[in-house]
């Protein structure tokens, strides 16, 4: 009997399988990087002349509300973890972990850019 010939290639050998981890690792890395971002964008922020201005004269304060900030935050971070962790058999559609990759790092430079444009 021809073991190979009845083998079915693994699931872990799909070249779909390859896709689906770099996905997840990039999913990995925007979850990890994301308070970084918020650190550095906060402290590149603080050194602008505006929010020296703001912080002591409270003069050219930014308008953008804090939780439209954190909210986009919190989008970036619901939208990484769901990425990284949800099993392919529960994804509603077969392109949904790409898609959800690219919204969290939609999210996140969002995120930077607000807390670069408030002081």
């Amino acid at each position: 009997m021809n073991e190979r010939a009845s083998a079915e290639p693994s699931a872990a050998n799909t070249p779909d399988a390859g896709h689906d981890r770099r996905v997840r690792t990039a999913a990995k890395v925007g979850v990890g990087l994301l308070i970084p971002t918020a650190i550095v964008s906060i402290l590149l922020s603080l050194m602008t002349e505006r929010a020296a201005d703001c912080v002591t004269n409270g003069n050219q304060c930014s308008s953008i509300p804090g939780p439209v900030i954190f909210g986009a935050f919190l989008v970036s971070a619901a939208l990484g973890l769901f990425a990284a962790s949800c099993p392919q058999q529960r994804l509603p559609f077969s392109t949904a972990r790409s898609w959800a990759v690219k919204l969290q790092w939609l999210a996140q430079l969002t995120m930077a850019m607000l807390l670069l444009a408030s002081p």
